[in-house]
This record gives structure tokens, sequence and C-alpha cells, in this order.
């Protein structure tokens, strides 16, 4: 089979990390990487030994290389997801982002009937969650005859926690504040609800990691509620953290440190919020990604627990991070699922949709990032 062909927009974190992981499966001719910092594409050039561009965003020399694809795939904020989609679409390339955000999301999914004319598969939301943890949760959801709750629980944390907050940045410090501000789509009795997010706090545990606790946030359930609406009785998504990272998160809320409104020209309480947690929460320890999935239910006419369990660590030989592997690894595997006819699926939709749980396991597994099923 001919190699396919990728272009990768971004060529920060996320972006780097799925340039290596297709420079791995398919080679370093398989792919094109732009990005609007040159010194970004010079350190991924020099690391890699690909072919990067240095182009803005809005350079119409980017349309040329997407036309040239098989498969385009964002790790930029997902401000620009729509907008490349849409070039994607008209060239008749596949596309996958990292989504993160429901508004856009569903402006995507109303492109579904464009993208089935232009013969292409579009996937928003291909990252860790939104993305791979609810692609886990509709795989364990369909090895039971009926579904009474379904969970899911994921963090990013380091490995060496330092108080008060024991946490450290993994992504965008805006969508981190996002997740803790935003309502949280859940089921509950089978219905669609909007809950408070740093709400329901639960304790738990994972062997060699120890005592934590899961707080509801938004984003991560993904359109997991629309698919099951009426089907499942209790599903929701919690985000995994040290213990008392709740507790200060909500003080901090509470106090009006995230609002928007200007306290100055120019300055909002968010905006310095997010300024010092950016300065004071960067951190250079080493990370690791949590994942639990738990659904319950019957099998026949009997009770039925099905539960799986990641626990991802920073790779010191290539200094990728958990959280770069499991976001962007799985972006990768799916853009590659599609690209090769693994996934015949035509249109907008979300990978929980039409993504295979079992092939995504499969080849997380041989990027060595393992799911233990139980």
């Amino acid at each position: 089979m001919a190699k396919k062909q990728f272009v990768v927009l971004g060529a920060g974190m996320m972006g780097r990390a799925v340039a290596f992981d297709l420079v791995q499966s398919q080679g370093k001719k398989a792919l094109t990487v732009i990005d609007a910092n040159p010194a970004a594409c010079k350190s991924l050039e020099k690391w890699l030994g690909i072919e990067v561009h240095c182009h803005d965003a809005k350079d119409r020399a980017i349309d040329r290389h997407i036309k040239d694809s098989d498969a385009v795939i964002v790790a930029l904020p997902y401000g620009y997801n729509l907008g490349f989609m849409k070039k994607a679409i008209a060239a008749g390339a596949h596309f996958c982002d990292l989504g993160g955000n429901d508004d856009i999301v569903k402006s995507q999914l109303a492109l579904d009937a464009q993208a089935k004319k232009a013969d292409v598969l579009c996937l928003p939301d291909c990252g860790l969650a939104p993305g791979m943890a609810d692609i886990l949760g509709a795989h364990l959801a369909s090895q039971l005859d009926s579904v009474d709750e379904l969970t899911i629980r994921v963090g990013g944390l380091p490995q060496h926690p330092v108080p008060p907050l024991n946490y450290q940045l993994v992504f965008s410090v805006g969508g981190l504040i996002n997740e803790y501000k935003e309502k949280c789509k859940v089921l509950r009795n089978g219905k669609i609800a909007l809950v408070d997010p740093m709400e329901e706090v639960e304790d738990m545990e994972f062997k060699g990691v120890g005592k934590l606790e899961a707080f509801t946030t938004s984003g991560g359930a993904a359109w997991l509620p629309e698919i099951y609406k009426g089907k499942i009785r209790k599903l929701d998504y919690k985000t995994i953290r040290y213990p008392g990272h709740a507790v200060i998160i909500r003080s901090i809320l509470r106090l009006g440190l995230a609002d928007e409104n200007e306290i100055a020209p120019g300055i909002t309480p968010r905006r310095v919020l997010e300024t010092q947690m950016a300065k004071n929460l960067k951190g250079d320890d080493e990370d690791l990604v949590l994942v639990r999935v738990t659904a319950s239910g019957k099998v026949g006419k009997r009770k039925a627990v099905k539960n799986l369990d990641i626990v991802d660590k920073f790779d010191r030989k290539n200094k990728i991070t958990a959280m770069m592997r499991t976001t962007a690894y799985p972006t990768s595997i799916i853009a590659q699922m599609v690209a090769d006819g693994r996934i015949h699926d035509r249109g907008v939709k979300t990978p929980e949709m039409c993504v295979s749980g079992e092939e995504l396991i499969r080849e997380m597994a041989l990027r060595g990032i393992r799911v233990k099923e139980y």
C-alpha cells in the first residue's frame, strides 16, 4: 500500500508529538509540518529531520499543502479548527483535530453533508478527553447488553507534586480555567443535564500513585451524553487531581479571580490569574496521565462491571510528556486509520461515534500506552 501524506498544522508540544508518531509509523517523507513560529519550526526540523514550513495561519501557501495531502491534523488552539476543516473538505482531504470546544464542534458537525459529498471523514475531538477516553467509554459500554452507569475519570499530574495545588500545567492555562468554570454535560436519569464544575468530589486511588480525588469539569464527556441519551441512566466525566486541589480552586473561583470583567483598562481578574498560573505552575517535573473508565449494567440477566485503567508516564528517552503521548498519539493513530481505510465512515463525526476501541487499544500498546481491562 502506498504511503499516505499527512499535513500537521502546529509545531508546539502536541504537534511535535503527532509528528514524532507519524515518523515512527509512516516515515519522514510521509508528513509536512507547518507553524508560524520560526524557532519551533527549526527545532522540529532538527529533531526529526522532516519537512517543516514556517507560514502564518492565513498564508495561502498552506492551501497548497492541504490539497496535496491525504489527511490534515490540526494541533493548534481550537479557534483554528473550523476554518482548516473547511479547507480540508474543499481539498478532498480527511481531517482530525484536538477539539476542546463544544460550540466549535457543533459548527463542525453541521458540515456533515459537505464532508460526505467530498468523500472525506472529519473528526474533531481526537485528543485525550475529549477523544481517547470517550472512545474507551463507548468500547466498554459495547461489552454490556444494557448499561446503567458509565463514568470516565482522567487526569494529567506531576509525578512529584508540590503543595498547595500539587499540579503543574500540561496544556493551555486558558483551557484549564475553562474546564474549571464552565457547566458540565452529564446524563442523569437518562436525560442530558448541566451540572456545576468542581463539585461531586470523590476519593479514588491508583496503585503506585496513591490517593487522589476527582471532580466534575467541562468538556471531557464529549458527545457521549447525546449518543447514550435514554440508554444509560447516569454518565459523567471527572478530572483527577491530588487531594485538596478542588477546595483551593473553588475558593479562587468564588473570590471572582477568574471573572472576565475589566477592573482596569485591559486588565481582568482572569487575565491576571492566567498570567500567575502560567508563571507559577509551569513546572518541569516528569508527568503522568491517569485514566479510569467504568461501565456497569447487565450481560443477559447478570449484573456486570467492566473497568479499564491507564497509567502512562513521561518518556525519558524521547523527552515526550505523558500528556503529549496520550493526546497526540491517539490523534495520529486515528488519522492513520482514516487515511488507510480502517475507518470507512464519511462525513463529520466525533471519534466515539466511529473509532474502534479495540483497534485503538492495540495501536496504543504498540506505543507503550497500556490499557488494563478488568
